[in-house]
């Protein structure tokens, strides 16, 4: 059975989110998350984004998808 898995690369994102002058907290609220540290644990790795906040982050930091993530199907 197959297992597709989003790897998130952390360092790029973190970049670009810097370049933009946005902290955790902004992304958040703009994501529109309930929580402030949303954004924080997709941008460490800590949580897999689902594809919504996926095309929100990219279009808030005005890059394409596979800058920042990557699929990988697993066996």
């Amino acid at each position: 059975m197959e297992k597709e898995i989003l790897i998130t690369n952390t360092e790029e994102l973190k970049k670009a989110r810097e370049i933009k002058g946005f902290s955790h907290r902004d992304m958040s609220k703009l994501l529109g998350a309930k929580s402030s540290a949303t954004y924080y644990n997709i941008e460490k790795g800590i949580v897999e984004p689902k594809i919504s906040q996926v095309l929100k982050i990219c279009k808030l930091l005005k890059e394409p998808i596979t800058k920042f993530f990557t699929l990988k199907v697993q066996q």
